[in-house]
Parts: structure tokens; sequence; C-alpha cells
């Protein structure tokens, strides 16, 4: 198996492709612990408790897009401090993101909690900044579905896992454009290849937007994405899924 490489990522952070802004994402997952110690007790004893993620960015400051409604700047100044529901889901594809199963990262909804924009005289200038989201992030996704436009309904090639998991997984979908009524992702999982059962079904898709999704229990052996487009609509996207 390739290794990933910085210079093959692609990076989705909201309703945008963020590749050729950002040159670093560095992205760390934890999960709390519960002291469940009693006063009496003569040892200690602790429960899992939340997962959380967060991501520290970099990209460079574009003098010539900073008033731009689509300049990374922008994104990030609307970002900042912004609880909105799929603001700020993060996805990195390995490869290009060019095929169905290239291997990845997905991060649930997060907030711009700090915004930085260093100058210096000997380097370029660039802008940082820190997301932090609850949820377990997948750090063993495949991608389900090259960003591209769906203008009909579409069953995606399928990716086989070579077995089945049990411990759930989280969805991400990015819809970068929309057009007519738009339509509606899902993400589809079979044991055999050839009966499918629905696993995650987005919100439907009218506008540019994203959404992460966490499902428990068994995700079974093959996964697909699967479009349902309204009609003289066409939607905009790229999706994956990983287990845990």
């Amino acid at each position: 198996m390739a290794r990933m490489h910085g210079k093959d990522v692609r990076v989705y952070l909201g309703v945008r492709d963020v590749s050729g802004d950002l040159n670093s994402v560095d992205i760390t997952a934890s999960a709390d612990t519960h002291d469940v110690t009693t006063f009496g007790a003569e040892y200690l004893a602790y429960d899992a408790g939340l997962g959380s993620w967060e991501a520290s960015v970099e990209g460079f400051y574009q003098t010539n897009s900073g008033g731009s409604v689509t300049s990374i700047e922008r994104q990030f100044e609307t970002m900042l401090g912004s609880d909105t529901a799929g603001a700020s889901v993060l996805s990195v594809f390995d490869d290009d993101a060019d095929a169905i199963g290239d291997s990845g990262i997905l991060c649930s909804e997060a907030i711009l909690t700090t915004h930085g924009q260093p100058i210096s005289v000997s380097d370029i200038v660039k802008i940082t900044g820190k997301l932090q989201g609850n949820g377990r992030p997948g750090l063993q996704a495949r991608l389900l579905h090259v960003l591209g436009a769906d203008s009909t309904s579409t069953n995606s090639a399928s990716v086989d896992n070579g077995a089945s998991s049990a411990n759930g997984g989280r969805a991400n979908l990015h819809v970068t454009a929309v057009s007519g009524t738009g339509g509606t992702i899902k993400v589809q999982h079979s044991a055999d290849n050839s009966t499918w059962v629905d696993l995650v079904t987005f919100t439907a898709s009218t506008a540019a937007s994203c959404q992460s999704s966490a499902v428990t229990g068994t995700v079974n052996r093959y996964l697909r994405c699967v479009s349902t487009i309204n009609s003289t609509s066409s939607v905009t996207f790229v999706t994956g899924f990983a287990r845990y």
C-alpha cells in the first residue's frame, strides 16, 4: 500500500476544496476519561469518555483574494467561533482523491477557535487556524465519490473492505454546488456486493453544504455511494466513509 504524501493530498473544508490554499494540516484525535472512583474505594476506576479532535492548519494569504467570498481568508473569518452545523466539516483524502477507494481521514463538525496571520520579512505571508470538534474522527476512511457533478441518479462503484466490522463509523459529505432542486446522497453497505441496505442518508442537498454523520454497530464488507438527483438538477459533491 502506498504511503500518504502531502503533494498527493486533497483537503475539503466546509463547502470548499481548500487543497490549493493550505500547505499543512495536523490532525489529532483524543478521548476523554471520566473518574468514577467513589470516596470509599481503594482503587481508581475510569470509564472511556467522549471522543474529540483538533486540527492545526496553515495556508498562504493571497492579497488579491482577501475580499472574495470564496477565498480561504474569508472562509476563516466566517468560521471563527461559529458553531453552525457542518460549517467546518473536514475531510482529507490521499492519491489526489481521484479514484473511489482512496484512503483518507474524516472529521466531524468543528469550530475554528483561533485564526492568525503571522507576517515575516523572510517568508511568504501565511494564515493559521485551529479547528476543534466533538466526536471520534475516522482515521481509516475510503473515498466513495470523487468530487464531481451527478446530474442523474447514480450508484457508484463499490469499495471492498475485505470483511465486515462491528464498531460503526463516520460518513462525510461535502456539496460544493447545486443546480435546480438538488438531490439526496446516501451511503449503502452490503455483505455480498449484491443486496444493498442504506447505512447513512444525508439530509437532502438543495444548496452548497456539508454534513458529517456517525453510525454504530455493524458495517458490512462492501460500501458504495448512491445519489438520487431530482429532475433537471445536479449536485457536485465528494463523500467518504471511515470505519471505527
